[in-house]
């Protein structure tokens, strides 16, 4: 070869590798620039790959690159092969058909030729072939200047390949630079994490993400990305939660080389995976969880591995700054909870005082109870589950059981308005009337004597301070506990007062801690001091109402024997002569002809004559001494037979007559007589209260019995009601229509309510009304179901 064409090829072949084009067009060219300088019929590049195989990149011949057909892979070093020895010997090395092997096509059909090295002072980067069918020249002059040829491409290539390093770690830096963007931009990290593989170079997107965040208690928080199937999802499964994960420190790649390639764990993850990568999250106190990436088998993972030390590096880079999120994450969050819990506080203490100020202003004990467990169970209060009151001390029967859960629905506490009504309203509806089938399991809900329930139970009570204790203690008193408080601890409150424990409180208490338990000792001392004073209140009140029952009575009395006595006095003096005028003058009005005047005139004195013997009868019913004639009365039978009495008068005035009996009313000790006295003056006053509304106006009487137990006494009494929607009794005589001869009628005595009132004092009952002036008035009678002589008795 003459000098002046090896300065052509030389000169061609610099400007080829200095063009800025890839390095794949830049070889082809070169390739092809050699063939048609016929220094060989095909020229082509082997390169070394990642994972240092050397795999045919490039083949050209005089008209350009070839399309070569399907080639092997071959992995160094290989020695014997002279194809692939200037890999290691870095000299030219001829070849020839004997060192082909089957699988290469290529080299099947270019089987003679001289394979020479790509290679500097760094690495080696392949070989350049210079092949055909037939053996090449190999004078020593021809072999020298290829190897020129072939020093200048390793510059291109040299070139090529620091440029793709230099391009990867400015991937890599903006990667690592927008990941830091993302996650100091406040971010969620799940959203952040989403976003990696589509930033990420290359494995990252290539893979199955996983990001793992240890949580207290030994939980797990997972970040996951990548579409799986349920075979691939199970294997991760079975590799990820390792008994070893809180304790890696080190980022370690796990693929079939490696020595946990044969724990049971990988046995089948191998099947659809190259590798597992771990990289663990430090942290200051220990590991704040890992980062890990399942590189899925197809041809691009099978490239890129064994993944180089850089990518790592940068794995490990980014797993610092996922921790230094989490950590920030977690900081945030701790405050954010310490925050609201402070809140969370502050909004307790100001309801409590609201709550304390309504359990002190409550006039019941059912009340204070209800507010009680309506604050334990509000989302606001304490939040719990649910509550259950217990009262003690009383037999299955007898005690009383209130239940509470978290009301559903409304608006929250914090958003109620200043009106303590609204907030009584909102912390009693979590303890309405449950449903029947509830109300019923917790009917005979009671606890058995103290010394026989569990040690634990009993030390918790003996404290007199709220206590939490595992469900299994107070299971151990009543297996029906649980089904109301379902959880696994149980706050115990003993309501107690200064005289005497009154009952138990019983709340879920999962989620309590000792500053709740704090906060709800203070709150149940002042519920228990409410429950003191109410039951001072309560008993105040009722000895002041007996006292003001006992002095009216006193002075009912004193006028009822007042009267009494002036009425015997009368009975001497007036009923006798009375009864000789009533007889004569009834004698001549029936002597006289009806068509005169004096038959007129004797009407009216006959009439008035019996005016007189009624105030006169009436009067001395008044004197009568108490009645001893009790016998089993049914009232049912006196209200229908009172109803009969008035059917002309309740026809005439269109006056609808209501009889409401309670059908399981029992015979009550009384004289029958005088309590259908009773009904009859009662009744009749109705009537005449109607008779004094427009008729076209609607009128009703309503007449009803029913009979209760007296808590106290546990005494049964039966109960007459008679309602009527007429006027109603005016304000200003309120306090005067039980006292003899007060009337607002023309024609009436002032002695039936009197009457009634001795009648009922008589059986050891009582009368009293409730007025609704103007929309009418109820009087109800109440009297013992069995009589107790000389008792007076107000329920």
């Amino acid at each position: 070869m003459n000098p002046r064409r090896e300065n052509e090829i030389l000169s061609r072949i610099i400007e080829i590798s200095a063009d800025t084009s890839r390095i794949s067009e830049r070889l082809a060219r070169a390739g092809t620039c050699l063939c048609r300088h016929e220094l060989a019929p095909v020229v082509a590049f082997y390169l070394v790959s990642r994972r240092q195989l050397l795999l045919l990149r490039v083949a050209a011949g005089p008209e350009g690159t070839l399309k070569f057909p399907g080639t092997i892979s071959y992995r160094l070093p290989a020695p014997d092969d002279p194809l692939l020895a200037p890999t290691s010997t870095l000299i030219p090395q001829a070849f020839t058909p004997d060192s082909c092997p089957p699988g290469d096509r290529f080299r099947l059909e270019h089987p003679y030729g001289w394979s020479f090295p790509l290679h500097d002072e760094e690495q080696t980067y392949g070989i350049m072939v210079l092949a055909g069918k037939i053996p090449l020249p190999d004078d020593s002059e021809r072999i020298r200047f290829i190897q020129v040829i072939a020093r200048l491409l390793t510059l291109s290539l040299r070139c090529a390949t620091h440029r793709e390093r230099d391009r990867i770690l400015v991937q890599q830096l903006k990667f690592l630079h927008q990941v830091g963007v993302w996650l100091n931009s406040g971010g969620r990290l799940d959203e952040v994490f989403s976003r990696l593989p589509s930033a990420a170079p290359l494995f990252f997107a290539n893979s199955i993400a996983r990001l793992n965040i240890f949580t207290p208690g030994n939980g797990l928080r997972v970040i996951e990305h990548g579409r799986l199937d349920p075979e691939q999802r199970a294997m991760i499964e079975a590799v990820s939660r390792g008994p070893d994960r809180h304790s890696l420190t080190t980022l370690k790649v796990i693929d079939r080389h490696s020595n946990m390639a044969a724990e049971p764990a990988y046995e089948t993850f191998f099947k659809r995976f190259l590798a597992h990568i771990i990289a663990p999250l430090p942290g200051p106190q220990g590991g704040l969880g890992n980062l890990e990436f399942f590189l899925v088998d197809n041809d691009f993972s099978r490239e890129i591995m064994p993944i180089e030390d850089e990518e790592l590096e940068l794995l490990e880079i980014l797993a610092l700054h996922i921790a230094a999120t989490v950590e920030r994450e977690q900081a945030r969050r701790q405050l954010e909870s310490a925050t609201r819990a402070a809140a969370r506080r502050n909004r307790q203490l100001t309801l409590l005082h609201r709550i304390k100020n309504s359990l002190m202003a409550a006039n019941s004990t059912e009340k204070i109870i209800r507010l009680t467990l309506g604050a334990l169970v509000s989302p606001e209060g304490f939040g719990s589950l649910a509550a259950l009151y217990l009262e003690t001390g009383k037999k299955p029967s007898e005690a009383q059981v209130f239940y509470a859960r978290t009301p559903p629905g409304g608006r929250p506490l914090e958003k109620l308005t200043g009106d303590d009504d609204e907030l009584n309203n909102h912390l009693l509806a979590a303890s309405l009337d449950p449903p029947e089938s509830l109300r019923k399991r917790l009917t005979g809900l009671v606890l058995p004597p103290l010394e026989t329930t569990p040690p634990r139970f009993q030390q918790a009570l003996a404290k007199g301070r709220p206590a939490i204790l595992p469900t299994s203690i107070i299971t151990a008193i009543d297996s029906r506990f649980p089904e109301f408080l379902p959880q696994t601890r149980v706050i115990v409150i003993p309501l107690s007062g200064q005289e005497k424990s009154s009952g138990l409180l019983l709340a879920a208490a999962d989620h309590f801690n000792d500053e709740d338990l704090n906060y709800i000792t203070l709150f149940t001392d002042a519920a228990a001091l409410a429950l003191d004073n109410t039951r001072l209140y309560l008993s105040l009140r009722s000895s002041l109402d007996n006292l003001n029952q006992a002095q009216l009575r006193l002075n009912q009395s004193e006028k009822l024997v007042a009267l009494g006595e002036m009425a015997a006095s009368i009975a001497h003096e007036i009923k006798n002569p009375l009864v000789s005028i009533g007889g004569f003058a009834r004698r001549l009005h029936k002597k006289i002809p009806d068509d005169t005047r004096e038959k007129n005139y004797s009407r009216i004195i006959t009439k008035e004559i019996e005016r007189l013997e009624g105030i006169v009868n009436n009067v001395l019913a008044l004197s009568r001494p108490e009645t001893d004639n009790f016998t089993p009365t049914d009232l049912n039978q006196l209200a229908r037979e009172t109803r009969d009495l008035f059917t002309r008068e309740l026809k005439n005035g269109n006056i609808e007559f209501k009889l409401q009996l309670a059908p399981d009313l029992e015979p009550v000790e009384c004289d029958g007589n005088q309590i259908k006295q009773v009904l009859v003056n009662l009744v009749n006053n109705s009537i005449q209260a109607l008779s004094e509304i427009p008729d076209e106006a609607p009128k009703f009487i309503r007449l009803r019995t029913a009979s209760y137990c007296e808590i106290e006494s546990r005494r049964r009494y039966a109960l007459i009601e008679v309602e009527d929607n007429g006027g109603g009794i005016p304000e200003k005589v309120i306090h005067d229509i039980f006292n003899p001869f007060f009337t607002t009628k023309h024609s009436g005595t002032g002695l039936g309510l009197p009457i009634c009132y001795r009648i009922m004092l008589n059986h050891g009952g009582d009368i009293h009304f409730h007025n609704r002036v103007g929309t009418g008035v109820r009087m109800v009678a109440t009297l013992p179901v069995k009589h107790v002589k000389h008792t007076i008795k107000q329920p």
